[in-house]
């Protein structure tokens, strides 16, 4: 059995699903009487630049070379200075939506890209041999 990332909190309540491409956030409040749910999906593309913005610039910049390479060449996109832009803006967006800074990631000029939060944890799951089909029908069994 090995383990396997199943994504990152973020925060106390930030949650970033790597499978289903969701970021989520579950705040309590109140002596946790009040439970605050929000969510948001995002793209392919949005979530490989995360994940390896997550995994590489947490202690390092990044720069834009590696980024255009990593999120879009190795995945046979076209890549451009201008879809890396968009990219980020709108995974900025979707973070800020979540609550986080508008900074979390930040563009140093000229030299590239860094995780500026200290609140971030892989999270794990292990992974087992032994496969359930949960679609098989209980008289089967």
């Amino acid at each position: 059995m090995g383990l396997q990332l199943y994504g990152y909190l973020i925060g106390k309540d930030i949650h970033f699903d790597i499978d289903h491409k969701r970021l989520y956030r579950v705040s309590l409040s109140g002596n946790e009487k009040n439970v605050a749910f929000c969510a948001t999906n995002i793209n392919d593309t949005m979530m490989h630049l995360l994940l390896y913005l997550l995994q590489n610039a947490r202690t390092k910049m990044v720069t834009k070379e590696e980024l255009l390479k990593k999120i879009w060449e190795e995945h046979n996109l076209t890549s451009s200075t201008q879809r890396l832009w968009q990219v980020l803006n709108g995974l900025t967006a979707k973070l800020s939506s979540l609550g986080l800074p508008d900074d979390f990631i930040k563009n140093n000029k000229g030299r590239g890209y860094i995780i500026t939060y200290d609140e971030i944890m892989p999270l794990y799951y292990k992974y087992s041999e032994c496969h359930y089909d949960f679609g098989v029908n209980a008289r089967e069994l």
